[in-house]
């Protein structure tokens, strides 16, 4: 507090000798008393208050960063949560971060079970009473079992592609091949909405991260094209200050608010467990940005 105070007085004691106010203090008969001269005995000392007040300002300038830093050493250093309350508040985040990626990865083994029984699963139940009834149907009426085999080979490609989807929604190939911009910029291929991607991105993330936040750009374009009402979106990935930073933004309505509803809350769920943040920017009328950050150092292009 005291160095604070320090920081501002001095620099203001030397404004106050730069505007001359111990002249015109003098001259309204005040008794003032600036720098070496206590009291002011006569004009040519009222005057020298300006080049006092000159050299006051400077070494107040120039020593204040000194005084901040050394008041900001203090305060941290009374006021800094120990390194037993830092370890408590990490192991607490890292309780609620493990909660969450069990119960998202709970959820997504769900979504996996019912996608797999309500689809390929019923697909191939389904070929293979075809494929029986054909047997059955061979020798007595063996155009009828040919036209079974095909409908349980239209089955199977079916099944196929249904497992084909399945793959593509743990861990898309495109993403494994062409790396994170690349999965995006064909994602955003299928958009409704034109959007523009851009990346400054010169290396690649760990295997898991990298899914994580492929999903979470994922989740959040599914976001803009469900509510936002916008006419164009964008995507913009960059590498700021050792940590990968990803923007979703549109054109539209704004209004985004990460207490309503899942979409947002999912995302952040998503990155919690790689220690990422999710900000959103939403005003009224737009735009809306969902900045993820996760601190995480990119591979080299050739890892």
């Amino acid at each position: 507090m005291a160095l604070g105070l320090i920081t501002v007085l001095v620099p203001a004691y030397g404004l106050a000798g730069v505007g001359l106010l111990p002249l015109w203090l003098f001259l309204g008969h005040v008794w003032f008393g600036y720098g070496a001269f206590r009291p002011t005995a006569n004009l040519g000392e009222a005057w020298l208050a300006l080049p006092q007040g000159l050299a006051i300002l400077v070494t107040g300038l120039a020593v204040a960063p000194l005084l901040r830093r050394t008041d900001a050493l203090f305060a941290r250093l009374f006021l800094a949560p120990t390194s037993a309350a830092e370890l408590r508040l990490r192991v607490a985040h890292l309780t609620t971060t493990r909660t969450d990626a069990i119960d998202a990865q709970a959820a997504e083994l769900r979504r996996i079970e019912r996608d797999l029984h309500d689809g390929a699963q019923a697909r191939m139940v389904s070929v293979g009473m075809t494929i029986g009834l054909a047997e059955r149907l061979v020798r007595r009426d063996p155009a009828a079992a040919l036209k079974l085999l095909a409908e349980a080979r239209a089955s199977s490609k079916a099944a196929l592609a249904d497992l084909r989807q399945l793959v593509q929604g743990i861990h898309p190939p495109v993403l494994a091949e062409r790396g994170l911009e690349g999965a995006v910029r064909a994602l955003v291929l299928h958009l409704p909405l034109r959007t523009e991607v851009t990346s400054r991105l010169s290396g690649r993330l760990e295997t898991p991260v990298e899914s994580a936040v492929y999903f979470a750009v994922a989740e959040a374009l599914a976001n803009t094209g469900r509510h936002s009402r916008a006419r164009t979106a964008w995507v913009s990935m960059r590498h700021d200050d050792g940590r990968p930073v990803v923007e979703v933004g549109d054109d539209g309505i704004g209004g985004a608010d990460p207490g309503r509803g899942t979409g947002l809350q999912g995302i952040e769920r998503r990155l919690s467990a790689f220690d990422g943040t999710v900000t959103v920017s939403s005003p009224a009328n737009g735009p809306t940005v969902v900045t993820m950050e996760v601190p995480r150092e990119l591979s080299s292009p050739k890892t």
